[in-house]
């Protein structure tokens, strides 16, 4: 997004845009960082905005967010952090 120049509406603005993040999508995130550092896991984030990454989703079978995968266990849709981290620990167990 571009301001228009000398005008009242702009005043202020700059040509940067920020990325937002869904709530949903950020809890999750969060609740996944932390249980995998409590366990010396690593976490690899697909950034669906960008083509390559959304190529790289929907080959996994990701079809919307937040999606997490652990092993062939897939966690989709909005749940409560504690109930993505008890299914992140059921996932590891099995």
């Amino acid at each position: 997004m571009r301001p228009l120049a000398d005008h009242s509406c702009t005043d202020g603005m700059t040509g940067e845009t920020e990325r937002v993040m869904p709530e949903s999508d950020r809890l999750a995130l969060n609740a996944v960082e932390e249980f995998a550092m409590e366990r010396g896991l690593d976490v690899v984030v697909h950034d669906v905005r960008t083509w390559r990454d959304r190529l790289r989703a929907l080959l996994k079978g990701v079809n919307r967010t937040p999606t997490v995968i652990v092993g062939t266990s897939k966690i989709v849709g909005d749940i409560t952090v504690d109930q993505l981290k008890n299914r992140l620990q059921y996932s590891l167990n099995e």
